[in-house]
């Protein structure tokens, strides 16, 4: 029997009991689903949150003040939550006494009202300095940031987000329109790029920008800060800015010790890295249903194998009497096993992939072709293919030919 020819009775052989090679490869395909669909999701997931650090700014430390539940205490707001502590001070301090810092932006964040023609709209301010748009990795849609001039000066103007922008003016809307921010007038410089939304699902287009010293001025009357944004020189140093700038500010605030901290220091890096652990435990899920599919896949195939080569003991033996030798009938039984783990492997990675691109577009992620749970996915496929199908080709080679013709 020549190989063309050991391919045609292997095909006709599949095909006199195909419904149990479909339910053998069944089992495989729904494992390779799953497997494809969770890894492609998984490098979906990566590539959200590293666009999601690119966002919110690399290399980026935030100080918020703190937010307490009294009211009316001696460092606390109008509004008795948050910590007045943080001042121009504390930004001083830190540039003296932090090393690796490449840029730093105070801001004062609240939220307000603004009005134009008639129509009222709620969304926050950040009143800051110019080099919040560098920390902040901001663009520009239409329009120009402000300058440091124009925050010295007072200036009375404003960058809008996207969404803002469009619940005043709708969509296209441009610079060179006037809005009231409280009673103040504002003039429309800039309209910030759409960012979308961040990993918690928030907007980051909605918002306003406007210098510091117009807002201290005229909206706020308040000199303290909310925020801190940092921006150190290269992502290694972060933790040991971290530390210099906890010391720093409990040492400016005169916080004694044993005192809790009037502040926090959060590390976006450190924040998406919490949630890239969540990844690696589902990597870790994915590789024990990986191990899991390819025993289940096996013993499948196994099981499906053994049964035709009951029903064909006398056919190894008519083929073995012609001559054929044993090398011949185990290649037999692998071939059906690999026909029936590759083709329902690529029947899955296909449908996976197809699952993948569906979640990807259900939860606003970026969508991609994912080698790595393809090959994976083929890999797991063959290797359930070839491990299901040794057993039956060595127990088919161990048949005695003359015992297999008279049965």
């Amino acid at each position: 029997m020549n190989s063309l020819s050991l391919y045609q009775f292997i095909l006709r052989s599949m095909a006199a009991n195909k419904k149990r090679c479909l339910l053998a490869a069944l089992g495989i395909l729904i494992g390779i689903l799953a497997v494809t669909t969770l890894v492609s999701l998984g490098r979906s997931t990566e590539l959200s949150l590293a666009e999601e650090l690119e966002k919110l700014g690399t290399n980026v430390l935030i100080v918020e003040a703190a937010r307490t539940s009294g009211g009316g205490g001696r460092n606390q707001s109008s509004q008795g939550s948050v910590a007045k502590t943080l001042t121009a001070d504390s930004l001083s301090a830190i540039s003296q006494n932090v090393t690796g810092l490449a840029s730093a932006a105070p801001v004062f964040q609240a939220t307000i009202d603004i009005r134009d023609a008639g129509q009222t709209v709620k969304t926050t301010m950040y009143a800051t300095t110019e080099n919040f748009f560098s920390v902040r990795n901001l663009e520009l849609a239409a329009g120009r940031f402000f300058s440091g001039e124009e925050d010295q000066a007072g200036q009375r103007v404003v960058l809008l987000g996207n969404t803002v922008a469009e619940q005043l003016f709708g969509p296209g809307a441009a610079p060179g329109e006037t809005i009231r921010i409280d009673n103040t007038f504002f003039e429309v410089i800039g309209i910030l790029e759409a960012k979308g939304l961040d990993a918690a699902g928030e907007d980051l287009d909605d918002l306003i920008i406007v210098p510091l010293t117009v807002a201290q001025r005229r909206l706020t009357a308040e000199n303290h800060l909310t925020h801190l944004f940092l921006q150190a020189e290269n992502i290694n140093i972060i933790p040991a800015m971290e530390e210099q700038i906890t010391t720093s500010l409990r040492a400016t605030h005169q916080i004694n010790e044993g005192e809790a901290n009037d502040f926090s220091v959060m590390n976006q890096t450190e924040l998406l890295s919490a949630q890239t652990d969540i990844l690696g435990t589902m990597s870790d899920l994915v590789t024990i249903l990986a191990i899991v599919i390819l025993l289940a896949g096996s013993l499948g195939i196994t099981a499906v194998q053994l049964i035709n080569l009951r029903e064909r003991t006398w056919e190894i033996g008519l083929h073995r009497a012609l001559g054929a030798p044993k090398s011949k009938i185990a290649v037999m039984f692998l071939t059906e096993a690999m026909i029936m783990g590759t083709a329902a492997g690529i029947a899955g990675i296909a449908l996976g992939l197809a699952a993948s691109f569906f979640f990807a577009a259900v939860f606003t992620m970026p969508a991609l072709l994912s080698w790595q749970a393809i090959l994976l996915s083929f890999a797991i496929s063959l290797a359930a293919s070839i491990f299901g199908g040794l057993y039956p080709a060595y127990h088919a080679t161990r048949i005695n030919p003359s015992t297999a013709l008279r049965s």
